[in-house]
């Protein structure tokens, strides 16, 4: 479903390497970098930027479990936790969203605006820019991946 997948999928078989993707996880550090040399403090905003988006994508997934506990759902397996699955879930969503919010928080109001609401940014750029993408392609009603596997089946 990303873009550009079927040329990122291409493997060359005489160098043994997938070429596209090899060049595409170049490229991104080297913008990262030339941009690390123009901007003030980029080390402190790729960290921060990073860390968003690490609570972000785990808290979708926090997010899916307890809208799946909410339909019913019951996690099978060796390690459960009963009637407390419900409030965890609920505390580990709370504490999501505190975070990101700690994270994009500004914390020195002398700098400029952008600098100071960069994560921000960056995280609600790349969000809309993604559903912008789903929209358009409908690439999501495409693919063969599994759906629908944690609701109960009635």
């Amino acid at each position: 479903m990303i873009i550009g997948s079927r040329l990122l999928a291409r493997f060359d078989h005489k160098r043994h390497v997938p070429l596209y993707s090899l060049l595409v996880a170049v490229i991104i550090p080297v913008v990262l970098i030339i941009g690390s040399l123009i901007s003030s403090n980029a080390l402190t905003k790729l960290v921060s930027f990073g860390s968003v988006g690490v609570y972000i994508a785990f808290q979708m997934v926090v997010l899916a479990a307890l809208r799946a506990r909410i339909n019913g759902w019951v996690p099978r397996g060796k390690y459960r936790l009963g009637l407390w699955g419900m409030p965890v879930n609920i505390g580990a969503l709370v504490y999501g969203v505190a975070a990101i919010v700690n994270l994009c928080w500004t914390r020195e109001p002398c700098r400029p605006w952008y600098d100071d609401y960069i994560s921000l940014l960056m995280s609600v750029t790349i969000i809309g820019l993604g559903i912008l993408y789903l929209a358009l392609t409908r690439a999501h009603t495409k693919s063969d991946a599994p759906h629908a596997d944690a609701t109960p089946s009635s």
